[in-house]
């Protein structure tokens, strides 16, 4: 699902094409994030960093929730919204745990998991979405699907280096590796907030089908 990953299947000798992952192009789109934000207690004028997917250890969270404190006392209406939950292990816990011991619990809202189709009004909540993605070798191989995802309902993203996200590009990336660097790409977005519009089609989920239907036509 990644130019990368084509390569390292070819450095063990095995042949692999390449079908990208994609996005629902008619469902993932710029809406007003308004009635969430009042539903979820967000203030119209307050920001909100975002992320959405697993919450395992594969991604930084915990670092974003220890960075938290230099961007409230830099604006103080600053919270950190994670839409989804755990999956095999107890890291969501230990992430409630980490913002009640920096004294930030009210600060950070955990959605748990939500339906699908109910995404993009949780994104639409967020001023800039993230991809935490750690270590650096899962980085190496991955194109996840939040970025396809984010950049659909025109997002601005603050993430670790992905070299295959970073091959497709676009306006809306910003990468940071360390956490002061992270720190610094928040704060430019707080002080020049944007949106944008990407046009991910050929990335839909309906281009996809055909390459997997033109993939089995070939196979048979």
């Amino acid at each position: 699902m990644s130019p990368s990953l084509v390569e390292k299947l070819r450095g063990f000798g095995f042949t692999a094409g390449l079908i990208t992952n994609g996005v629902d192009t008619d469902l993932f789109k710029p809406i007003n994030g308004s009635s969430t934000r009042a539903e979820l207690g967000i203030g119209a004028d307050e920001f909100v960093i975002g992320f959405s997917g697993s919450v395992e250890r594969w991604y930084a969270i915990d670092e974003m929730i220890r960075a938290l404190p230099d961007l409230i006392r830099y604006r103080a209406g600053t919270r950190l919204l994670v839409v989804g939950d755990s999956l095999f292990t107890g890291y969501r816990k230990e992430l409630e745990s980490l913002a009640r011991d920096l004294g930030i619990s009210d600060r950070v809202i955990f959605t748990g998991t939500k339906p699908y189709r109910e995404l993009p009004r949780y994104i639409a909540c967020m001023d800039v979405c993230t991809i935490p993605l750690f270590p650096r070798q899962w980085g190496e191989i991955a194109l996840p699907n939040k970025f396809f995802e984010y950049s659909a309902c025109g997002k601005p993203i603050v993430m670790r280096p992905i070299p295959d996200v970073a091959r497709i590009g676009g306006p809306n990336l910003f990468v940071y590796r360390t956490r002061e660097e992270y720190v610094a790409q928040i704060q430019s977005i707080m002080k020049n907030p944007r949106t944008y519009s990407i046009n991910l089609e050929k990335y839909s989920w309906k281009e996809k089908a055909v390459q997997f239907e033109d993939l089995l036509n070939n196979i048979v």
